[in-house]
């Protein structure tokens, strides 16, 4: 695991190695511990023991030993690998960007004035955010720059810690230390898919985004909140074209279907399946059935179907697909912390001094009640700007 991860996250400046006392070389040897202790060969358990301190109950009292610092680096090593590689069912429907505070974000803006002053329209047809044109000798108009916190939610930090007693540490610490944080790893992963999926769902499940009832073009009748369909999600396609967003109709390239756990299979065969039409048509020798194919698929918008646990029973909703929104009026992002994009964990580390001289390792125990304690933190939170660029179903067939 140390070679790899060491070339693969180093090298880049993504992950430095932060303590000195560690290089290459230690990294290795700790490394080689580790996977002994996978392997359950006894030599690497010993080592291991030996190394924090736990071995028969004795403490390593030298300041020499620097296993701790590298499996620390280790450690962290592996928990964002795993974080970065972990399969995500949200980053498939969801976008991320970046914020500088925990504050919901500004949004920006800019107008063409003159002398302080917007202009009335002097083009016909010409919205208010083209710039206008400049006649011969004319200056040029100033820009009015402003702001405002149009966007709902922000960033929180969510995590937890879980602390180890000494005799724990004695009893296994081979076996336990090792898991500990990458169990934490996974639970903020769990707290990342809820951000952004609940946050999703909160966002466009309002009044305004029901799936109206109406009538396709093929003439087909779709009631209110309709369960899915090959009528419905036309309809709701359309629905969703027609949209208006600061007066501007919106500009959408395609769509992801969201449907809950085990509905992908039925919504992809609704999606492709061309239709037939057909007629009778009476003859001499009898009555003949005349068929056509529809080449054209009405839901050829829809470029992905994806599926969470956090939609249930016959609900379903369309929403745009990742960088398929034109123009700078945002949707729905997950946000994240510019500097702390990801898991950070941290070993609490207040042992005192030997009388001797020297600092006891984080695992021969805190100074007040011989513990160690492994803390995760995740910081995110689900960002929303237009949620009318979305239609919600709750599948029950009524408005």
């Amino acid at each position: 695991m140390a070679k790899q991860l060491l070339e693969a996250v180093t090298r880049d400046g993504n992950l430095p190695i932060y303590n000195k006392r560690v290089d290459d070389s230690k990294l290795i040897a700790a490394d080689k511990i580790v996977k002994g202790i996978a392997e359950n060969d006894n030599r690497a358990v010993l080592a291991f023991k030996e190394h924090l301190g736990a071995r028969r109950g004795e403490a390593i009292h030298t300041t020499g030993d620097d296993f701790i610092y590298a499996f620390a680096q280790l450690t962290q090593f592996a928990v964002v690998n795993e974080f970065e590689a972990a399969e995500r069912t949200w980053s498939d429907a969801i976008e991320t960007e970046t914020f500088s505070s925990f504050d919901t974000p500004m949004t920006y803006s800019i107008k063409p004035v003159v002398d302080g002053f917007e202009r009335p329209q002097t083009e016909a047809d010409k919205p208010g955010h083209i710039v206008p044109l400049v006649p011969e000798g004319s200056p040029y108009p100033h820009f009015k720059f402003s702001g405002e916190r149009s966007a709902q939610g922000q960033l929180h930090k969510a995590g937890g810690r879980y602390d180890l007693t000494f005799e724990m540490i004695i009893k296994d610490v081979a076996g336990i230390v090792p898991q500990i944080p990458l169990l934490i790893n996974e639970s903020l992963l769990e707290r990342e898919e809820f951000d952004a999926w609940v946050g999703l769902l909160n966002f466009i499940n309002i009044p305004a985004n029901a799936l109206t009832g109406g009538t396709t073009l093929l003439d087909e009748t779709v009631l209110p909140n309709s369960p899915l369909t090959r009528a419905a999600m036309a309809l709701a396609l359309s629905q969703a074209q027609l949209r208006q967003i600061n007066g501007r109709t919106v500009s959408v390239s395609s769509y992801n279907l969201i449907v809950p756990k085990g509905k992908k299979i039925q919504a992809d065969f609704l999606i492709n399946t061309f239709t037939l039409q057909g007629q009778n048509a009476p003859g001499a020798g009898g009555t003949t059935n005349l068929y056509s194919v529809t080449g054209y698929n009405p839901l050829s918008l829809i470029a992905n179907v994806i599926e969470t646990e956090y939609l249930t029973g016959e609900a379903w909703a369309i929403i745009p697909a990742k960088g398929a929104v034109r123009g700078n009026d945002k949707f729905f992002k997950l946000g994240q912390l510019s500097g702390h994009i990801g898991p950070e964990l941290r070993l609490e580390n207040v042992t005192g001094q030997y009388l001797g001289g020297g600092t006891p390792a984080p695992f021969e125990g805190d100074f007040e009640t011989d513990s160690a304690a492994f803390r995760g933190r995740i910081i995110d939170g689900p960002i929303g700007w237009n949620p009318e660029y979305a239609v919600y179903s709750n599948g029950t067939g009524v408005a």
